[in-house]
C-alpha cells in the first residue's frame, strides 16, 4: 500500500509488494525496514504528488508511460507534457528505478520527433528544464538529454529573459556544452580592433555607414 499525499488531496494506491520490490531499491529497503520493526506493510510519500505515484504505478504493471496524446498538436504549444515527464522522471530517480527512468526519457525523446500540421517539433521548455534540474543530481542522463536538445535544435527564445525562470546549473552546463563544441570548429583569424564600435558605448551612425579604412579591412595574412 502507497498512500501519497497529505490531507483531503492525499490518496492511497494497492500495489502488490513484489511489483513495488522489483523495480525500486529505494521500496525494497523501505519495506525491509517496516518488516523487521513489524510495522504494517504500508508507505507514506506525503510530498508526492497523486499524479506522478500513479503513472509511476501504471508502468510498474503495464510498463508503459501514460503521458503522451493521443495525437501531435495542431500547433507547436507546450502542451504541460514535458514538465509532466520531467517530473516523473524526478521521483524515478529519487525511489531509483532506473528502468523506468528510462521509461520516461524515451517519452520525451519521442516527443521531440513529433511533427505539427505546419512542419514544427516541440522541445522541453524552461519549466521542464527547471523539474528536471531540480529534482536530478548533476550527472543525469536526462540533464545530457536537455543540454543536448538545446545545443542541437535550440534557438534564443527558449531562454527567458527573467533569471528566476531560469535554473543557474542548467544556463552552466549549456554555456560550458556550447565552449566545448566551439572548441572543435575553426577559430575565428579577423582582428579584434576593426569590429570595436560593437562594444562602444556610444554610436556614430555616419561613422557606422562610412566605409572602413584600409586599415581596418587589413587581414592578418
Amino acid at each position: 500500500m502507497l498512500h501519497v499525499g497529505s490531507g483531503s488531496a492525499s490518496q492511497d494506491f494497492a500495489v502488490h509488494e513484489a511489483v513495488l520490490r522489483r523495480h525500486s531499491p529505494f521500496f525494497r529497503k523501505a519495506l525491509e525496514k517496516n518488516w523487521r520493526e513489524g510495522e504494517i506493510r504500508s508507505l507514506e510519500l506525503p510530498d508526492d504528488d497523486v499524479e506522478v505515484v500513479a503513472a509511476y504505478v501504471d508502468w510498474s504493471y503495464f510498463g508503459k508511460v501514460a503521458s503522451k496524446p493521443l495525437a501531435p498538436p495542431a500547433l507547436p504549444l507546450d502542451d504541460g507534457e514535458y514538465q509532466f515527464l520531467a517530473r516523473l522522471y524526478s521521483f524515478g530517480d529519487r525511489i531509483q528505478a532506473d528502468a523506468f527512468c528510462d521509461s520516461v526519457l524515451d517519452a520525451m525523446v519521442a516527443k521531440t520527433d513529433d511533427v505539427a500540421e505546419d512542419g514544427t517539433r516541440t522541445f522541453p521548455s524552461h519549466s521542464a528544464v527547471m523539474a528536471l534540474y531540480n529534482g536530478t543530481p548533476s550527472d543525469s542522463p536526462a540533464r545530457q538529454f536537455i543540454i543536448d536538445m538545446y545545443l542541437d535544435f535550440g534557438a534564443e527564445k527558449w531562454v527567458p529573459e527573467d533569471i528566476e525562470c531560469n535554473h543557474v546549473r542548467f544556463l552552466m552546463d549549456l554555456s560550458r556544452a556550447f565552449l566545448a563544441r566551439s572548441a572543435g570548429m575553426p577559430r575565428q583569424r579577423q582582428r579584434n580592433y576593426p569590429r570595436r564600435r560593437r562594444w562602444h558605448k556610444t554610436f556614430d551612425c555616419d561613422e557606422f555607414l562610412r566605409a572602413e579604412s584600409e586599415e581596418d579591412l587589413c587581414s592578418l595574412a
